[in-house]
């Protein structure tokens, strides 16, 4: 069924109303389908005008679902992927970015890639490191940042390091921390002077960086917390996963108030590790996953939604509130990005029998809701 007919007839179109019809909400889910001729497909991102892109599976190749009409097959080649993160657009939706295997010698050498339209994509250009994936890019689609192996002839023994690339500056390795040896950079700022990631392989310590020097984000008793995963514009506001079984919690790091942690779900495993992929631009709401344990299937993923009123939700629990039924038996759920405005959710799943979902779920704030209770949503 083509796209725009699954946003026309959107699974659930609640409106809860509360005292007077101009406090209503409205909550939607919108299932997006695999492309014909393809098996599966996964989904990564979501841009500030509600479109997805992901990859279609075992094929490999990039999709793009736009806010009407069909899903479309950008191509991509041999690409690769990160599950739930690659591949990237920006959230103006100006540049879709994931990375790509290119020939040398012998073999292949893995570099960023863009898209160029139709199914054509360009190496970009720049690259001075070794083989390198983009795990994150600016709103405005002007900077990619990632990891890299050394270039040929590095003796220093780093591992992986952290980079960001401009078109004006090309790739630039970000700083190392003393005893550091493996980086990667997960996001950066519009204008390039800030990124957020992490340093070490196993466990990994959220860190960012300012003008390419680097400092650990540390909370207030000074500990170290996991991964940075997300960024909003400038990078003022960062979101990241758990550390560990001692420190398991998403957090949320702000200029102006440092780290605060994210609390648990409700009912959920204590030892549950959470991640929290991104954030509105202004911090006020963040999703991400957790995992729980279930009597049947063991340890899977679970989204959730985290607003400062409403403090952590399971995302299932969350839809059920307004009479949708989904992802609640799923054996694996991840609420893995989000529009700028917070209003656009993105979830990437699998079924009881292990198959692939993708859906979108969409709040109308009452704001956006007539005095008479009726709604308009975009389509």
């Amino acid at each position: 069924m083509p796209l725009s007919a699954f946003i026309r007839r959107a699974l659930s179109i609640v409106a809860l109303a509360a005292a007077t019809p101009a406090l209503a909400i409205t909550v939607t889910l919108t299932e997006l389908p695999v492309p014909d001729g393809y098996g599966t497909a996964g989904v990564s991102n979501v841009a500030d005008d509600g479109s997805v892109v992901g990859m279609v599976w075992p094929d490999g190749l990039v999709v793009r679902w736009p806010v009407t009409g069909d899903p479309e097959i950008l191509g991509g080649g041999l690409t690769f992927t990160l599950e739930n993160i690659m591949p990237l657009v920006s959230k103006d939706g100006t540049l879709i970015a994931t990375t790509g295997y290119f020939p040398i010698d012998n073999g292949k050498r893995a570099a960023p890639e863009v898209w160029m339209g139709g199914t054509d994509w360009l190496e970009v250009p720049g690259m001075t490191l070794g083989d390198a994936s983009p795990y994150g890019l600016s709103y405005d689609g002007q900077t990619l940042a990632g990891g890299a192996a050394p270039a040929d002839g590095d003796t220093s023994g780093v591992q992986q390091y952290p980079w960001i690339w401009t078109a004006g500056g090309g790739q630039v390795a970000l700083g190392m921390l003393d005893g550091a040896t493996w980086g990667q950079a997960w996001a950066v700022s519009n204008d390039a002077h800030v990124a957020a990631g992490f340093f070490g392989s196993d466990t990994r310590w959220g860190a960012r960086w300012v003008d390419g020097a680097a400092e650990w984000i540390l909370d207030a008793d000074g500990q170290h917390v996991g991964q940075a995963i997300g960024c909003n514009h400038d990078c003022s506001v960062i979101v990241g996963a758990g550390r560990d079984a001692d420190s398991p919690l998403a957090w949320r790091w702000t200029a102006a108030n440092g780290v605060e942690y994210l609390d648990p779900v409700g009912g959920a495993d204590p030892g549950a590790v959470y991640y929290a992929f991104e954030s509105s631009d202004d911090g006020a709401t963040i999703v991400g996953s957790y995992y729980t344990i279930d009597p049947l299937l063991g340890a899977v993923n679970r989204g959730f939604l985290w607003t400062p009123a409403d403090h952590t939700q399971d995302m299932s629990g969350f839809l059920a509130l307004y009479g949708i039924d989904y992802g609640n038996d799923f054996s694996d759920l991840v609420v893995n990005s989000i529009t700028s405005d917070g209003k656009t959710m993105l979830i990437n799943g699998a079924d009881p029998d292990y198959m692939r979902q993708r859906a979108v779920v969409r709040i109308v704030p009452d704001d956006e809701i007539y005095a008479d209770g009726f709604d308009v949503i975009p389509i």
